[in-house]
């Protein structure tokens, strides 16, 4: 045992190449999901189920997705390591004894990665606690936090993993035989045919997914429709890549005066030759460099509309509706009654009818649900805005005062096809009370005869005032503790809202989702990275002896280089350019999304998405210098 264990450590610090990409996978890995169980558990968050929610789910996704990740460069490891393992058995290694080795070997990697990702998601796990604290704006309260139970679903995940990579290790140990392993790193794909169907199979699934980014135009079809789309995306990049790409180099290989040039030719000729492999991992890093696009660009877009979304649906603390009150002002003089002690600002009452409809340019319709143009639209009598804000306003027939929360630059208004003139807009927000959840916010103010021509819904009162979180949840609790039935009230409807705890649930959902979309960006940021460096170490050594033989036969080092430099162009930026030309037609229908969810400002989701495009290139840039210089120095030896 003890010779096994020093061959299995001398293996993997004789194979460090190789083991780097593994290493920094399944630490970071390990890291990543520990944290977000750990923050998910802590009792910081005890009282926040919506984040504890979006944790848990994060948590399913990384592992779901670390397992994926984990099991590819674990065969990237294996597959460069079947020269080595054909050695052992032509030594005279029998499969147990190498089973027995690469068992060990596992176990150390399992052990250093788990014991080292677990060690750095506690020491990250303070640092994001205090980003997630201040996502949700709440005090930051530094204490170390260390989850048992995290710890232990940590431990069962990975090992899980770890466990399934060595039985697939060994299974390829098992039935391989010592010439196969020996070839095993050597074999290369024949060249690929050019294949017509699944090339049209590709345009057909990618321009469908296009149109119905471009096509939809209601943001509740294009929540349903949007993970249709993508899966439509996703097929027509893989068949594009695979089919698509061999048609082009084949085009390009037509080209005699482009082809017939040193550094062109060993790079099209090299890519054409393994292209169905190259092809799957170009795609892979396609799709994820749009997840990491996608991901990011929304979840910072939902959290920019946050500030908004709280302004208009969070404007008074404490929010009452009543609704078939035959005495609503009782209600209210016992509102001011249980506030007579209490710190409060703004305690109001207004009668008004509420409704959702349209805004389009200046025609609103009432009880119309077009999602393009939807707007809350409240109606308020002349008489009762009078009455309850000690108004003294008058209006003739066909005139109208306006409160409108978003701008509203147009002198007339029509409703349900009656045209009126607007005399003024008023700025007292009040009168919206607690119907502002659309972008579009409007207060109809008209003569009580102007009102009767419209069917009416029955008329609410509502009743509002601001004070801190405790008085308003004190204050209501009293009210619906009141039986209303033995003063003679029947049938009627009794709704309270406390905006403070309306505005730290916004927070914490939209904030969770945020901190969930970073962490996950960052994954499929570093799986692309990952798949990139595989791919370069791996296919260096590849081409060593064919660069050996170019250099042979004359080619010198800076044609050398810059064939490098060409092949390595193309499988970086190639996956880059069609990541972001898969945003740019996806952009319309994820603001639809991003609009059904009331939670978008289209100049803020433009300045999200460019800052994000701009980032991933930087990034992409100083990733593609250092792997150019990697496989060129694995070539020049």
């Amino acid at each position: 045992m003890k010779f096994y264990l020093k061959l299995a450590l001398g293996n993997i610090k004789k194979n460090k190449k190789l083991y780097t990409s593994y290493f920094v996978s399944t630490i970071f890995s390990i890291a990543l999901y520990f944290i977000v169980r750990n923050i998910g558990q802590s009792p910081t968050l005890k009282n926040h189920q919506e984040m504890t929610m979006f944790l848990g789910l994060g948590s399913g996704v990384i592992s779901i997705f670390s397992f994926i990740f984990l099991l590819y460069t674990n065969s990237f490891v294996i597959k460069n390591r079947k020269k080595e393992i054909s050695l052992y058995h032509i030594l005279g290694m029998e499969k147990r004894n190498i089973r027995s080795m690469m068992f060990l070997e596992t176990l150390i990697i399992a052990l250093i990665s788990l014991s080292s990702g677990i060690l750095i998601g506690v020491l990250l796990s303070q640092i994001t606690s205090v980003i997630i604290l201040r996502l949700i704006h709440k005090s930051v309260q530094f204490s170390l936090n260390f989850s048992l139970n995290a710890f232990i679903q940590t431990i069962i995940i990975f090992s899980i993993i770890f466990l399934i990579s060595l039985i697939y290790n060994i299974t390829i140990v098992v039935r391989s035989n010592p010439i196969e392993l020996l070839k095993g790193q050597n074999i290369g794909e024949k060249e690929p045919k050019t294949k017509i169907i699944l090339t049209l199979f590709g345009m057909i699934t990618l321009g469908a997914g296009y149109y119905l980014a471009l096509s939809i135009t209601d943001p509740m079809k294009a929540m349903t429709l949007f993970f249709v789309a993508v899966i439509l995306v996703m097929l027509g990049t893989y068949s594009l890549f695979t089919a698509g790409s061999i048609a082009l180099l084949k085009f390009l290989k037509s080209r005699r005066n482009f082809y017939y040039q040193p550094t062109h030719f060993t790079s099209i000729s090299g890519l054409l030759y393994r292209m169905k492999q190259n092809a799957v991992g170009l795609a892979n890093i396609c799709i994820l460099c749009t997840c990491v696009l996608v991901t990011l660009s929304s979840t910072i877009c939902l959290y920019n509309g946050i500030q908004d979304s709280i302004d208009r649906q969070c404007y008074m603390a404490g929010n009452i509706k009543l609704n078939g009150f035959k005495n609503p002002s009782y209600v209210f003089d016992k509102t001011k009654e249980l506030l007579k002690n209490e710190k409060y600002d703004s305690l109001y009452a207004l009668p008004v009818y509420e409704y959702s409809g349209s805004l389009k340019k200046n025609h609103a319709k009432l009880d119309d649900y077009d999602y393009k143009y939807l707007s809350c639209i409240n109606l308020v009598s002349l008489e009762d805005y009078n009455h309850y804000f000690d108004k003294n306003l008058s209006l003739d027939k066909n005139e109208i005062y306006l409160y409108s929360y978003g701008k509203y630059n147009y002198r007339s208004l029509s409703l349900n096809g009656n045209s009126y003139v607007i005399k003024d807009q008023i700025k007292n927000r009040q009168v919206q009370t607690g119907n502002s959840y659309a972008f579009n916010a409007i207060t109809i103010i008209m003569n009580q005869n102007n009102l009767d021509q419209y069917q009416l819904k029955p008329q609410i009162f509502f009743i509002g005032f601001n004070a801190s979180k405790e008085v308003v949840k004190n204050v209501t609790n009293q009210l619906l503790k009141i039986d209303y039935s033995q003063l003679g009230e029947k049938n009627y409807y009794f709704t309270t809202q406390n905006g403070i705890e309306d505005q730290e649930l916004i927070y914490g959902m939209y904030g969770s989702i945020l901190f969930i979309g970073i962490f996950l960006s960052i994954m499929f940021l570093v799986a692309a990275i990952i798949i990139i460096y595989n791919k370069q170490i791996s296919e260096g050594f590849e081409d060593q002896n064919k660069f050996e033989i170019l250099q042979n036969v004359g080619m010198s080092q800076k044609e050398v280089k810059q064939t490098i430099q060409f092949q390595v162009l193309i499988f970086f930026f190639v996956p880059l350019i069609v990541a972001i030309i898969h945003l740019l037609f996806a952009y319309p229908l994820i603001l639809k999304v991003l609009n059904g969810l009331l939670l978008c400002n289209e100049n803020v989701y433009f300045i999200s998405t460019i800052s994000c495009i701009i980032s991933l290139i930087i990034i992409y840039t100083i990733v593609y210098l250092i792997t150019s210089k990697a496989y060129y120095r694995i070539v020049k030896k």
